[in-house]
């Protein structure tokens, strides 16, 4: 169940328009972007981040005491936005099987290392929520973005 809700944060990250293409709520090409934007700090993250965090933020009705476990896991997903967006988007054209499985293999690395990024966030915040907020964050983690 929390492997669930975590690929749903991660899913949260890409636009509604992007979820066709995944797999396992992450899509090949965010997973990778994730990784190369732990070593760029500086990139900014995607511009739906803030959308996805702000929507989170309305459908959990985050009290202020709830206010620092929801940052961190706001700043959590912005650092895999950021990663997101630094990453390359397709393998190249002339690439082989084997290359195929070598960047699916750092497709799933990547999404591990956000899982592994995320999970303490969300293990604080989801501790302080009440049980009609746990209802709804179960919920939305599990439908990802416009589900």
């Amino acid at each position: 169940m929390m492997a669930g809700m975590l690929n749903a944060c991660l899913v949260a990250l890409a636009s509604p328009s992007d979820a066709a293409g995944m797999t396992y709520g992450v899509a090949p090409a965010e997973e990778a972007r994730v990784i190369l934007a732990q070593t760029r700090p500086n990139v900014p993250p995607a511009p739906n981040v803030e959308a996805n965090i702000a929507s989170l933020r309305q459908r959990l009705q985050i009290t202020p005491a709830q206010e620092a476990q929801f940052s961190a896991v706001a700043n959590v997903m912005r650092e895999n936005a950021r990663a997101g967006a630094s990453a390359p988007q397709q393998p190249p054209a002339n690439a082989t099987a084997v290359d195929d499985l070598r960047l699916e293999i750092q497709y799933d690395e990547v999404e591990l290392a956000g899982l592994k990024r995320l999970l303490p966030a969300l293990e604080a915040l989801y501790s302080t929520l009440s049980p009609a907020q746990k209802k709804t964050a179960d919920a939305v983690f599990r439908q990802g973005p416009g589900g």
